[in-house]
């Protein structure tokens, strides 16, 4: 793939691109998932604590994630390590959460992440990060 005017490769400027999709999305993802979760009751109250936890840890994550990707783009050979195996998780996650009804978000989530793995390891890819 050719060279952007930056001297990274294509092929990491569009995995940067597809991996900022997939955490913008997954942070709104969660945000959904907690606000249509929340209960207006006093009992319905009690259980949203640990949503409300679980949201902000994810929140927390995502923004660590964002600072990993932009890392990444940076030729930063670490972070496409961390990358990969955060993509590994993610597909993992996936297979376990479809053996138990998952979504279709969650495989087309994993299918960009795949991509945008094997992105980080073509073209000039290597040598960019080898440079860094």
């Amino acid at each position: 793939m050719a060279n952007t005017t930056a001297g990274r490769p294509t092929s990491v400027t569009v995995s940067f691109v597809i991996w900022l999709v997939v955490v913008l999305a997954n942070i709104i993802q969660g945000i959904i998932s907690l606000v249509s979760g929340s209960g207006s009751s006093a009992a319905e109250s009690v259980g949203t604590a640990p949503l409300v936890g679980g949201a902000i840890f994810a929140f927390v994550l995502a923004v660590i994630e964002l600072i990993i990707v932009f890392k990444m783009r940076d030729g930063r050979n670490w972070a496409r390590i961390v990358l990969l195996v955060l993509a590994i998780l993610q597909v993992i996650g996936v297979g376990v959460g479809a053996a138990s009804g998952g979504n279709a978000f969650g495989w087309i989530g994993a299918v960009a992440v795949i991509v945008a793995t094997v992105l980080m390891f073509v073209g000039g890819a290597n040598g960019y990060f080898r440079r860094r």
